[in-house]
């Protein structure tokens, strides 16, 4: 880890120890990580090694599966938001998330953006501003301006992920949380995808787990590899792909294994 990593004074996320089980099973093994703010930060590493989970961690959708154990903590804004007072309806609200396949609800485009702020009691007559702007945040306003009663599931498998993601920046989240967002479009729309991310960085901190390893060097600032339920190594972007500290990184990255 270099020090500009260690530097990272007033990170917007940070985990201590983060440990989880399902059951017997040990999934993730004390994951300590420094996330700063108005970043994109890419989680890499094979299937199953923890990687998706350590991101339900930090909205706490991992509450909704059976059996599951969460030691240590996970602090947003330096609050600890395991601790017994935290409302995760509100968490959920603060941090955001976008799967990996574009789960729009059988609704017309206006109502899959307007439903979380009129779920958080947002007045009426500022849905359509709402509703406009984060379209156009999500760069799927000119798409769709016209055809707002329509349909969601009228909209293509990239346009469906964007209106996803306008959807999740409605609620006007602080963090959002991207689970491989891409993988299940062509390469047109993964692209496209990939300059909103880019661009929505100004405004939010972002945390994508993605198994395109090109992406994770096209888009981030910082990456951390998983193994095997371990963050083996986090550090700035370029550091990570030119200079790994670990071998097991370096053995990732240059397709030994994974």
């Amino acid at each position: 880890m270099t020090e500009a990593v260690q530097n990272i004074s007033q990170p917007q996320i940070e985990a201590e120890n983060l440990s989880l089980w399902y059951g017997e099973k040990q999934v993730l093994k004390n994951i300590s990580i420094k996330i700063p703010r108005n970043s994109v930060t890419a989680l890499i590493g094979p299937s199953g090694s923890g990687k998706s989970t350590f991101i339900r961690c930090l909205n706490r959708m991992n509450d909704l599966i059976k059996n599951c154990r969460v030691e240590g903590k996970v602090l947003i804004e330096g609050k600890d938001i395991y601790a017994p007072d935290v409302d995760v309806v509100e968490l959920r609200k603060k941090v955001g998330m976008v799967f990996q396949k574009p789960n729009p609800f059988p609704m017309s485009i206006y109502d899959n953006v307007a439903y979380g702020p009129r779920i958080h009691g947002v007045n009426k007559k500022d849905l359509d501003s709402i509703v406009e702007q984060a379209l156009r945040s999500a760069a799927i306003w000119e798409e769709t301006s016209d055809r707002l009663k329509s349909s969601a599931l009228s909209l293509s498998g990239g346009q469906q992920q964007r209106l996803c993601i306008a959807r999740t920046l409605a609620v006007k989240p602080r963090i959002i949380l991207f689970d491989e967002p891409t993988s299940a479009l062509d390469p047109i729309s993964t692209a496209r995808i990939e300059d909103l991310i880019t661009n929505l960085k100004k405004d939010y901190t972002i945390v994508i787990v993605t198994h395109n390893m090109q992406q994770a060097a096209r888009i981030s600032d910082y990456t951390g590899f998983f193994l095997s339920g371990e963050l083996i190594e986090f550090d700035q972007t370029r550091q990570i792909f030119h200079n790994p500290q670990e071998k097991s990184t370096e053995d990732y990255i240059t397709g030994r294994f994974g």
